[in-house]
């Protein structure tokens, strides 16, 4: 580990760091920011390494030993290259979790999110992913940076506990479906979302807050089923859909 300490905001690293809030530039380093305790804790817990860690010497964060450079700064540097409004205590720099997309080959309970943009949203469907059993998430066509900080925050730090990648092509998908049933959710079905048996294995795939799945998806999907809502309810939130549907599979589908 090495040790490294920073007065001014002016310092390259500083820089550097701030520089990784562009989705562009972070994802040409392949790098994240992480922010807050929790977060920090969650990366522990997954044991993956800090390539840097931004923290004030009195911190408890300093005796973690997967720490490649250990960096202290005072609360101005913290608060300058933290992207929350409130103060954080812990600003880490990670590489990209990068995951064989051929390991979705093996998995039997695949969500699927077709193009999704609100950071909020996605954060919230790999949270509850995580809590209700889903083996993994393919994040389909231009979505929402994965590595956005609110994304982080908004999974509650459940992002590192299930396998995930970014996929364009729509050959992969064909591939992965050749095992595999894929069910589309859509809002104008007849087919009721809770008369649907789930098969041991299948991708469930939900469409973007705007404009739902992308007919590419739509066309190749086995099955097509809505969350039929009463009240003049035309939709719910994208999140709250998958949210609902990741729950009522686990306790209606013997494939859990």
């Amino acid at each position: 580990m090495e040790i490294i300490r920073i007065s001014s905001r002016q310092n390259d690293l500083v820089k550097f760091a701030l520089k990784l809030s562009n989705p562009k530039y972070r994802k040409k380093e392949k790098l994240a920011l992480i922010e807050g305790k929790k977060s920090i804790d969650a990366v522990v817990e997954s044991n993956m390494n800090f390539k840097y860690l931004f923290i004030k010497e009195d911190n408890p964060l300093k005796n973690l030993k997967n720490i490649e450079n250990l960096v202290f700064v005072n609360d101005e540097i913290l608060k300058k290259i933290s992207t929350t409004k409130t103060p954080t205590d812990a600003v880490g720099i990670i590489e990209e979790v990068a995951y064989n997309r051929d390991v979705f080959l093996n998995l039997d309970k695949i969500a699927l999110i077709d193009s999704i943009k609100d950071a909020g949203n996605l954060g919230t469907i790999i949270r509850s992913a995580v809590a209700f059993g889903v083996d993994g998430i393919v994040l389909f066509g231009d979505c929402v940076d994965l590595y956005n900080p609110k994304v982080i925050r908004a999974s509650a730090q459940n992002m590192f506990k299930i396998p995930f990648i970014v996929e364009k092509d729509i050959n992969f998908i064909k591939k992965l479906k050749k095992e595999k049933t894929l069910v589309s959710m859509v809002v104008d079905s007849k087919n009721n979302f809770l008369n649907y048996k789930f098969p041991k294995s299948f991708i469930i795939a939900f469409g973007c807050e705007a404009n739902g799945l992308s007919e590419e998806i739509v066309s190749l999907s086995d099955e097509k089923l809505t969350i039929l809502t009463e009240n003049n309810v035309e939709s719910l939130n994208l999140a709250i859909s998958a949210s609902i549907a990741f729950a009522l599979i686990k306790i209606n589908s013997s494939s859990f």
